[in-house]
């Protein structure tokens, strides 16, 4: 169990989906993907995000849903928190970035 610093912080797990057809090619997938996120982001939170991550996607029939992990710059460490630790259970996942990664900013 990880336990985090009490803080203010906004953070917020989100789920999304797209039409499985725009998984067949990476640029189709990563343009709808991104697309998604820009739309939680814009009509889901009422917060300024700092680090975006997803977690995990699964398809299920004709959709991809997508598990979002956003947010503000004041949650950044509780989600570097929740990387490590999400890492740390799963053998062969990707370690969690010290820092902020590009990838993990909008």
């Amino acid at each position: 169990m990880t336990v985090a610093p009490p803080v203010l912080a906004h953070v917020v797990e989100a789920a999304a989906s797209i039409p499985s057809e725009h998984g067949e090619d990476r640029e189709t997938l990563d343009r709808a993907i991104q697309s998604a996120i820009d739309d939680l982001v814009a009509h889901a939170i009422a917060f300024e995000p700092t680090i975006v991550s997803l977690l995990d996607a699964k398809v299920v029939g004709d959709r991809i849903y997508l598990f979002v992990l956003i947010a503000g710059r004041d949650g950044e460490g509780v989600i570097r928190l929740l990387l490590a630790d999400r890492a740390a259970r799963r053998p062969g996942a990707a370690p969690a970035p010290r820092e902020p990664e590009a990838s993990y900013r909008l």
